[in-house]
């Protein structure tokens, strides 16, 4: 495992003198620093620096303040000047690896980004900045300097390769230097750290996945970074197995406790815990009835919704049988009064013998039959086939 920092580098006028600042971050200045990079590497013990910049950028000033020589610090600028950066960037590579006292710091030239073609390249090499990072690396996103691009570029592509990866992105920290704030602020410059946008991403996409597929496998990762609460991992567990076997019985349970756990949510001093508490208690309310057909119903809605359609048909049929067992005080799980059951729901309902037949289609799908449903109207029909038996459960 290594500390990563993947930093940009803007430009700079060296006749002029390269502009200066005093960084503050966690309460520790750093004086007279031309850029943050070489900042962060001491502030939080960096191991591996990934490094962006243009051809134009301030690379002379990156080889002097890792501590390289001057002879050569001006045959980089030298270089530069003749568009020919790319055949001694390695020099600057091996003076930041020599003073981190490691190896793996990485230099990357890209575009400026003015057309799609630019863009294009700039995200190959964002890729390939990915392709140099390890599973359990902890990454430190610095987008202070270069175009502001390049800076969304970064946190994108940062969201984009944690969403294509088979394990997300360790994101430890996401810092900006807040350069515009230096003169109301006696000339300090303070560095913030960002992350709270990413983990609310990260938050996000987890209630998605809850709330869409019924997947907590997203939100536990989550709960694991900052909280040791077996009876919540448990209870998130619990619901997600249930869901995904359809076991309807166990799932009721499983929502039900669910919902008592909510409060750990709602009710949290973490601000986002509590934004993510509103969206769990909406998901959660609908689920959680006491009457088992209704709750059967819901689900079977909830199924549709997210185009789970063979499960909306078969948790629908079963809503009705469980519909019409209350109300005639049969037993759904006696043979006998289910075939009495379905008979009247034949009979009474009219769509009830077709979702009935689609439902039978989808369960013995892998049966060699020669029975066929159209599909697109079995989609297309189900919302109808749900209102229409929507007065059995009022």
């Amino acid at each position: 495992m290594a500390k990563v920092l993947i930093s940009s580098i803007g430009t700079g006028d060296k006749n002029k003198g390269y502009n200066k600042t005093n960084y503050k971050i966690d309460g520790k200045l750093y004086e007279n620093e031309i850029f943050i990079a070489n900042v962060l590497s001491r502030h939080l013990s960096i191991d591996k620096l990934f490094l962006i910049g243009t051809e134009k950028s301030i690379w002379d000033a990156v080889y002097s303040k890792f501590g390289g020589d001057e002879k050569t610090e001006f045959k980089i600028y030298e270089q530069q000047e003749k568009g020919n950066l790319q055949s001694i960037i390695n020099l600057i590579e091996s003076q930041i690896d020599k003073t981190l006292k490691t190896k793996g710091s990485r230099c990357f030239i890209i575009k400026y980004g003015v057309d799609e073609i630019e863009l294009w390249d700039n995200f190959s090499k964002f890729l390939e900045i990915a392709s140099g990072l390890e599973e359990k690396d902890e990454i430190y996103l610095d987008i202070t300097h270069s175009f502001r691009s390049l800076s969304l570029m970064s946190f994108v592509m940062s969201e984009f390769t944690s969403n294509t990866r088979e394990n997300p992105l360790n994101i430890k920290g996401i810092y900006y230097g807040m350069l515009e704030l230096s003169r109301e602020n006696d000339g300090t410059t303070p560095i913030i750290n960002l992350s709270m946008f990413f983990e609310l991403l990260e938050w996000g996409k987890a209630i998605r996945s809850l709330k869409i597929y019924g997947n907590s496998k997203d939100l536990l990762r989550l709960i694991n970074k900052t909280e040791d609460k077996k009876d919540i991992k448990n209870a998130f567990n619990d619901f997600s197995n249930a869901l995904n076997m359809s076991d309807m019985l166990a799932l009721q349970k499983a929502v039900r406790n669910l919902y008592t756990k909510i409060k750990f949510f709602t009710e949290s001093e973490n601000e986002i815990y509590k934004i993510i508490g509103e969206e769990l208690l909406s998901f959660i309310n609908r689920l959680n009835v006491e009457e088992f057909h209704i709750f059967q119903y819901e689900l079977a809605k909830w199924y549709q919704e997210n185009q789970n359609y063979p499960l909306s048909y078969i948790v629908l049929v079963e809503a009705v049988v469980s519909a019409i067992a209350k109300r005639d005080g049969l037993d759904n799980n006696n043979m006998e009064d289910s075939t009495a059951i379905k008979r009247k729901a034949i009979k009474e309902y009219k769509s009830f013998k077709k979702i009935n037949n689609i439902r039978k289609f989808i369960a013995h799908a892998l049966e060699n039959n020669k029975e066929t449903i159209e599909n697109e109207d079995a989609i297309k029909n189900l919302p109808k086939y749900i209102k229409d038996l929507s007065y059995l459960f009022e």
